[in-house]
């Protein structure tokens, strides 16, 4: 088993081996979608009821959202 799962993660490796150097808007929505993703689970973690639809709306626009406090 030990064996098939190293061959399997070797293929995976060289298919994203194959895919480099990504393009460079590839490389700005993997930053924007990282960003969205850290602010959402960081503000979740801390006690915000954004949801993650909300979370982006605020960092697209920088408006807050309605019925929302502005804590969150």
């Amino acid at each position: 088993m030990q064996k098939r799962l190293l061959s399997r993660i070797s293929e995976k490796m060289q298919r994203i081996g194959s895919l480099r150097p990504l393009p460079a808007d590839a490389i700005k929505r993997l930053h924007e979608e990282m960003r969205l993703l850290h602010t959402y689970h960081s503000n979740a973690i801390e006690g915000n009821t954004l949801t993650l639809s909300e979370t982006k709306l605020v960092l697209e626009t920088g408006i807050t959202i309605g019925g929302k406090a502005l804590a969150d």
